[in-house]
Order: structure tokens, then C-alpha cells, then sequence
């Protein structure tokens, strides 16, 4: 029986309002010439997981997985030999139902997805787009590259690495944006795709993205809008809801570098950017020399900035505060309270608030923070 994508997108709707209780998944496939000296595991994963959620011995090339899965989840397979040398990691949509996946050692991300429609569609995506994925990939191995020149310069403002990293920054940004693009344009003319949501995942994990997905996920189905993933999308909507344009900032009181207690109030009737930050975040590093021409050059005009760190070791912060020039306001978050207050899933992230306390800018970074002062002044 042939299953159109429309089809697929359907029957798991139906699954997902009549229940949502786990149903049985089966990986199976093969992996061809893994040689002698290599033998191991394969093992599956859940995305963001650090631990494995099965592993599979290989019998004559052939290996199976049979679990259960409340739905479409991201996951991951990779194969591990005995001395526990990791192979390329194949990301796929792990769901209830069959799914073959066919690969050759040392080539397994690039292997074929049978039995999956799921799969099938984000295989299309992903080849509709190939330039841009392409393109990211190639910046995110520079980056890397160059995040770790910086590191071993300790983080020094003269490092030829922090240009290098600015230079990949700017370049990353532009593809970012084709990116988010290609993922808005799929959600609007895929209203019933289960796809779509994980678009919108993907979306929101830059917080200032809240107000567009909340309008995409509004235009969904109700089927996919009610379904397990669709509650998650929900869900993370509703804790970023007072986060948004518009909103006051949730008041917070941290400790600054002298041990004195420093309150998000005390910053009434100035323009404020909280950021977010932490010593050992090599963007974060990068991220403090622009934020320091903007505050440089409007400080005088009524601008502050108040630094959030999220680390553990006071000391490594306090060090980063004094190497990187740091002269505003630096108060630590160790327990994370603030920043969960805020929902900051990743770092470097920003808030900028009005003299009264209302956020007007998200996630300004780079050249855009200083853009946005000069309008304001």
C-alpha cells in the first residue's frame, strides 16, 4: 500500500488525538563493510540525551532496534568499536511504525531511509536547501576551528582568532537567515505536516522568534495543534509568553563582583540590556567586545548594560569580567534561577528594556545592538 506524505501527516493526527500513549517502534537495517578489526555496537539515541537509549550487536551486517515512542522524536545512530572509536552520527525522526535504514561503514550519515514519510519529507527539505545547509556546515567547522585558537589565546582581546570568529559570525548570520526563511515558508504551505512542528522547534529556539511562531502554529491544523508535539510547541510558547515585545522583565536581585546585591529595578529609568553570558562561552567571549562599543558609545546618552553570568566558578568569572574590560554592572546567576526565570536555553542571550522596564529587543548580537541604540539615540 502506497501512503501519500498528506496520508502520513493524517493517520498520525488521528493517533495523536484518540491518544497519546506510546506505540511500538522497529529500526532495522543494515551496515555494510565494517572491517574485522572494528567490530562494536550501534547505538541509538535520543537528541540532547548524553546517555543511549538502546544499542544493537551487528549479525551478519544486519541490526534491529524495537522500542516504544509517544511520537516523532529527533534521534540519533551511531556505531561505537570496541575501543570505543565513535563513527559520523546519522540524525533521523525515530516514530512508531518500521523504519529500514541501509548505510555503509564510515558512511553512515549519509545513509537511505526506507518505510519513514516523515524521513522522506525532511530528506526533501534538506536537498531543497543543500546550498544552505551545505554552506552552515562549512562555517561551523571554521568556527570551531577558530573558537579553539581562541581558547588557547585565553580569550584575548588582540587574538587574531576573535576577527576570524567575527568574520565566520557575520557569514553564519546570513545563512541563519536563509535558513529561518526556508523553515517559515515550509510551516505556511505545509499546515498539516507533522514537519511542520519540528520547523517550529527549531524556530523557537532563538526566543525572539516567540511572536512569528505563535502566528505559524496558529495556522495549523487543530490535529497537529493538539497532538503530543503540538502541545510541546504549546507549552514552550506559554513559558516564553510574558517574554515577549512588549512585556515588563521579570525583577531579579543577584550579586555583583563586590558581594553587593544588585536588583533589575535599581536600572528604572534607563535603557538596559541584560545579558546573559558565561566565562567559559568562547561566543560569549566574542559577543562582550560588541557589546562593549555599544555601551562605550552610549553610556553617556542613559544606556547600561547589566552582564548575567551563568558560572560556577566565581573566580573564572570574575577574571573574564576584568580581561575582557567589563566596566558595567556583572552580577552571577550559579544557580541558574534568573536565567530560568527568562527560559535562556543557550548563550550568549539578550534582553534589552525601555526606562521602564519593558523588553523592546531580543537576541541583539553583533553590529544589530549598536543599530538599535543609534535609532534609540
Amino acid at each position: 500500500m502506497k501512503v501519500t506524505l498528506l496520508a502520513f501527516a493524517f493517520l498520525y493526527s488521528i493517533c495523536f488525538v484518540k491518544a497519546q500513549e506510546k506505540a511500538t517502534y522497529q529500526l532495522q537495517g543494515t551496515l555494510a563493510g565494517v572491517p574485522k578489526n572494528q567490530q562494536g555496537k550501534l547505538f541509538l539515541q535520543r537528541f540532547g540525551s548524553d546517555l543511549p537509549l538502546d544499542s544493537a550487536r551487528l549479525e551478519q551486517g544486519h541490526f534491529r532496534f524495537t522500542g516504544t515512542s509517544e511520537g516523532p522524536e529527533i534521534a540519533n545512530l551511531f556505531y561505537m568499536n570496541a575501543t570505543g572509536e565513535r563513527s559520523e552520527t546519522l540524525d533521523f525522526y525515530l516514530h512508531p511504525g518500521k523504519i529500514n535504514i541501509r548505510a555503509r561503514f564510515g558512511q553512515l550519515n549519509q545513509a537511505e531511509i526506507a518505510g519513514s514519510a516523515l524521513n522522506t519529507e525532511a530528506r526533501s527539505f534538506d536537498k531543497a536547501n543543500e546550498i544552505i545547509l551545505d554552506s552552515i556546515n562549512t562555517l561551523m567547522a571554521a568556527y570551531f576551528e577558530a573558537e579553539n585558537a581562541f581558547s588557547q589565546d585565553s580569550f584575548r582581546m588582540d587574538s587574531p582568532a576573535r576577527a576570524t570568529i567575527n568574520t565566520i559570525d557575520a557569514s553564519l548570520n546570513k545563512w541563519s537567515a536563509a535558513l529561518q526563511t526556508a523553515q517559515v515558508n515550509y510551516v505556511q504551505q505545509h499546515s498539516d505536516r507533522v514537519l511542520s512542528l519540528f520547523k517550529l522547534q527549531s524556530l523557537l529556539k532563538d526566543s525572539s522568534n516567540q511572536q512569528l511562531v505563535s502566528e505559524l502554529f496558529g495556522k495549523l491544523t487543530p490535529a497537529l495543534q493538539d497532538s503530543p508535539l503540538g502541545q510541546e510547541v504549546q507549552e514552550q510558547l506559554a513559558n516564553l509568553k510574558n517574554l515577549k515585545i512588549g512585556d515588563i522583565a521579570p525583577a531579579f536581585a543577584l550579586t555583583d563582583t563586590t558581594g553587593h546585591q544588585v536588583k533589575l529595578s535599581d536600572f528604572r529609568g534607563k535603557y538596559v540590556l541584560v545579558d546573559f553570558w558565561a566565562s567559559w562561552c568562547v561566543p560569549c567571549r566574542v559577543e562582550n567586545e560588541h557589546v562593549q562599543e555599544a555601551y562605550n558609545a552610549f553610556k553617556a546618552n542613559g544606556f547600561e548594560v547589566l552582564g548575567v553570568s551563568t558560572d560556577f566558578a566565581l573566580s573564572s568569572w570574575k577574571k573574564a569580567v576584568s580581561d575582557d574590560g567589563m566596566t558595567w554592572t556583572n552580577v552571577v546567576d550559579p544557580d541558574g534561577q534568573v536565567s530560568a526565570a527568562y527560559h535562556i536555553k543557550s548563550i550568549p542571550s539578550n534582553y534589552l528594556l525601555d526606562p521602564t522596564g519593558k523588553i523592546i529587543g531580543i537576541n541583539l548580537r553583533g553590529d544589530a545592538l549598536y543599530e538599535t541604540l543609534k535609532n534609540i539615540f
